[in-house]
């Protein structure tokens, strides 16, 4: 069926207003009251039973494009042994990953060391980035790795998103950041608002100082909600939280091992990278640029996120 002919059965159903829907509701709930519909969160966000293309108009932000639509799949690697170290991220890239992630567990590092740890990694394919470094450390990585840069602190887990992007705006600020952390919970709505609105907020703040907009937003899969007993269930967990960061609007993702509570094993490394791997090459996440544009609900939580963490930021 040619498009055209879509567009003429769309245009067969007259559109319905905000009231309209509100009076239908409030004739459903025979006599109750319509507020017992709305949900007060923790954000202060009043989240309503519905929204339409109305709410649009007054809440749609622009929010700065990433670079690229896809992602990179992101492996962490703990550095104990520099040789098993490197080891292991060559079998991760064999299998997957796109991207290397040393934790290098504040243990100095020497020249010769470093250069061990990378050896037979094509940088200019497969970025690599160091986390938990010593401060004497960073000329010597940025030395040998020059184009893809040190690893910034994360972003804590804040008792409020709205918290959580004031810390990273505040943290940015002070440390001239381009590479910000981020870890996705699974609030899955306002998980994707808040990469969103942390692009628009920092656009501001670059705009404001005459700074360069371009940044790095890694995610990384929360594991604060993991069960110990029922392993299997934190692979949805990770499932719903990647979607959350990819629609949010990631550069980087790393999925941490189902079953990492309990030390985890290759396999959980593998659905790790597997899960990517559905998403990207299957389920064609990797298709579109800011997917949630125009969604009335998450534009909603995006413009109420920038709104009340912009205010409390120049508070």
């Amino acid at each position: 069926m040619a498009l055209d002919k879509y567009e003429h059965l769309v245009n067969q159903f007259p559109a319905v207003t905000a009231e309209e829907w509100k009076s239908k509701i409030s004739k459903d709930l025979k006599g109750e009251p319509f507020d017992k519909l709305i949900w007060h969160t923790q954000e202060n966000i009043e989240v309503l039973p519905f929204y339409t293309n109305e709410d649009i108009q007054k809440y749609q932000l622009h929010i700065p494009q990433k670079s690229t639509s896809t992602w990179q799949i992101v492996e962490r690697v703990e550095v104990i042994s520099i040789e098993e170290a490197n080891k292991i991220a060559l079998h991760a890239l064999e299998n997957g990953a796109t991207s290397i992630l040393f934790n290098l567990k504040c243990i100095p590092i020497s020249d010769t060391q470093i250069q061990t740890l990378i050896q037979q990694i094509l940088l200019d394919i497969a970025p690599v980035y160091f986390e938990n470094f010593v401060p004497e450390n960073k000329t010597i990585l940025e030395k040998f790795v020059p184009n893809s840069g040190i690893y910034r602190a994360s972003i804590p887990e804040q008792h409020t998103i709205t918290e959580e992007l004031v810390w990273a705006l505040q943290k940015g600020i002070e440390h001239s950041a381009t590479h910000f952390h981020f870890y996705i919970r699974q609030n899955y709505f306002f998980e994707i608002a808040k990469l969103r609105a942390f692009r628009w907020l920092w656009n501001q703040i670059c705009a404001l100082k005459g700074l360069d907009n371009s940044i790095q937003i890694t995610a990384e899969t929360s594991i604060t909600n993991f069960s110990k007993e029922d392993e299997n269930y934190n692979i949805l967990r990770n499932t719903t939280a990647a979607m959350s960061a990819i629609i949010g609007g990631c550069d980087n993702l790393i999925i941490n091992p189902h079953d990492i509570q309990n030390s985890s094993s290759g396999f959980g490394k593998r659905i790790a990278r597997n899960i990517q791997h559905i998403l990207q090459h299957e389920s064609y996440f990797s298709e579109l640029q800011d997917a949630a544009k125009g969604t009335y609900y998450i534009e909603y939580l995006t413009y109420m996120l920038s709104k009340n963490a912009w205010e409390k930021f120049n508070a």
